[in-house]
């Protein structure tokens, strides 16, 4: 009962903003030029505030896709969605100099941005935003012998995030964006009063936050131009 409600709010939370970004590509679909679709790739290099550890040492993958819409000559709007693994790794340093186990956690999430973009000038962009996020797993690997294990229980399966970066036009079609993407509120599924159970050194109190370096490309696949072009 519990999984299939799970299945349940996600199907919910995943195809909700797909339908209401297919309407909004439905209903601008007369004047083609107005917005842009796009096909987004790329990778996060990850950590989680309050696991003990530092560094953007996890790596993941990235992809998904976006639309655009100018709202002045100057600024574009518009969602996306991607899948997006997070999570975050023990560096090279921790575990040879310090003696920490080999800690690996492995998030996997459907992300929704709702990205605002300004033009500094031809080529060059500013962006920021608003990202809600779906857990859809998390696996840890705590240096034992077990592998990875599940500790969904460990996250709350929302997550709200903020960002900022710049992206830049390298070719006619083609976008280079850099992200820095931090949560708002603790992903903690424990509550603050309950230790971190399996982090390297002392078990420690408090909250779990997604933070991340986010580097994609992006395609056109379709529409005209933006506030850059």
């Amino acid at each position: 009962m519990i999984s299939a409600l799970c299945e349940l709010r996600f199907r919910s939370f995943f195809y909700l903003p797909a339908f209401l970004l297919f309407c909004g590509i439905s209903t601008l679909s007369s004047n083609a030029q107005q917005f842009t679709g796009r096909f987004i790739l790329g990778m996060n290099g990850s950590q989680i505030d309050g696991d003990g550890m530092g560094g953007y040492y996890k790596a993941g993958l990235v992809f998904g896709a976006g639309v655009r819409i100018p709202v002045s000559d100057k600024v574009s709007i518009g969602p996306e969605i991607v899948y997006s693994m997070k999570g975050a790794k023990a560096s090279f340093d921790q575990v040879t100099k310090f003696g920490y186990p080999r800690i690996i956690y492995r998030l996997n999430y459907v992300d929704m941005p709702i990205v605002v973009e300004y033009k500094v000038n031809n080529g060059l962009q500013i962006e920021g935003g608003f990202v809600v996020s779906y857990l859809l797993n998390a696996k840890l690997d705590n240096g034992g012998n077990q592998g990875f294990i599940d500790v969904d229980y460990l996250f709350k399966k929302m997550d709200y995030q903020i960002f900022g970066g710049l992206k830049y036009q390298i070719f006619d079609d083609c976008w280079l964006s850099g992200r820095i993407i931090y949560s708002v509120v603790s992903t903690n599924g424990i509550g603050l009063s309950n230790p971190n159970f399996g982090l390297v050194g002392v078990r420690t109190q408090g909250g779990f936050f997604n933070n991340y370096l986010q580097f994609t490309l992006s395609y056109r696949l379709f529409g005209g131009t933006t506030v850059k072009d």
